[in-house]
């Protein structure tokens, strides 16, 4: 009995050593650059698939703070999404606020609505959590269907091109801008995760009775990874309506919630890794998927489904268990 505290107050992983760290940081500078360097030489269209799959790696990682590390069901992310995606569209439309700016007040009003959220939904678990959170969504979706004249509606929304002090921003230049906040995202991701609150997250998920007898306070625990989680979907959401240049309440809706779930189970739950990991190799399915388009969602949920049964805790052990067989003490040796 003595043990389970501890266990829980200091989760497995949360304070890794300093040279897998700075590795990891060295890798993903290179990965980065790399990103920056061989954007400038191919067309627009694997720029534009690689700026959604950064975007999905954002929404990813907001949704697995909340549901893989702090253990709250989500099935509304892609509503915050879609408030951060309409906040900064309407700003910078009717208001004129450049999109450098728009975006952040986006993503602000999104962490409000999720602390909003997450006040009562806190003291919810399991199907009660679910159920909430869903119809969270249908709200968000009647919302913008009903006020055609502020939202477009049904007929969606037509997204200003971003510019800086009047000079159009280049394709390039916005593909920077999402890589940046991308890269920016995972970084902060991973010193939350690191800190105390990336601890008491932990520390919720497994046993929130022993945590609050640790001082933690499950509540605004609770309150804080919804706040944090749609702050990150509303910066992804944001990012999208730029890239895309149109927005519709279609593309935040309960398909993308489930797609979102599918890129945290497919790459690893309570892992910055296995969030990157699962929305770069899923954000390529749409491509593959184009001649069976219409039987998409059926797929999604076979995938999720299958991940479930068979690989639990996704890519990123299989990662894993590749690195520790290739650092295996006499590797190759005959």
């Amino acid at each position: 009995m003595s043990g389970a505290p501890a266990d829980i107050a200091v989760p497995a992983g949360a304070a890794p050593a300093s040279r897998p760290v700075a590795r990891s940081t060295a890798v993903g500078a290179i990965v980065v650059a790399a990103l920056a360097i061989g954007a400038a030489f191919v067309g627009s269209y694997p720029v534009y698939l690689a700026s959604l799959a950064m975007i999905n790696v954002i929404a990813a990682l907001g949704l697995n703070l909340l549901t893989g590390n702090a253990g709250q069901i989500s099935l509304c992310h892609s509503s915050f999404m879609a408030i951060g995606a309409y906040g900064a569209t309407l700003l910078s439309a009717r208001w004129g606020v450049p999109f450098w700016l728009a975006i952040p007040a986006g993503a602000v009003l999104a962490a409000a609505l999720g602390a909003l959220l997450g006040a009562p939904a806190s003291r919810l678990r399991g199907i009660y959590l679910a159920l909430a959170t869903l119809g969270f969504l249908q709200i968000v979706q009647i919302v913008i269907e009903e006020l055609a004249n502020v939202t477009g509606g049904v007929r969606g929304l037509t997204v200003p091109k971003p510019s800086i002090a009047g000079v159009p921003v280049t394709e390039y230049a916005r593909f920077l801008v999402v890589l940046g906040t991308c890269a920016f995202a995972v970084w902060v991701a991973r010193n939350l995760l690191a800190s105390r609150v990336g601890r008491e997250f932990n520390a919720v998920r497994q046993s929130p009775h022993a945590a609050q007898a640790l001082g933690v306070s499950v509540h605004r625990v609770r309150l804080t990874a919804f706040a944090l989680s749609a702050g990150y979907a509303g910066v992804a959401g944001g990012l999208l309506a730029i890239t895309v240049g149109f927005i519709d309440p279609v593309e935040f809706g309960v398909s993308a919630s489930l797609r979102q779930i599918t890129f945290i189970v497919v790459g690893g739950m309570g892992s910055v890794a296995g969030s990157v990991i699962g929305a770069a190799v899923l954000s390529a399915l749409p491509e593959v998927l184009r001649p069976v388009k219409e039987y998409s969602d059926i797929i999604y949920t076979l995938i999720l489904l299958g991940f479930l049964i068979f690989l639990p805790h996704g890519l990123v052990t299989v990662l894993a268990r590749v690195r520790s067989a290739w650092r295996r003490p006499g590797r190759g040796a005959r």
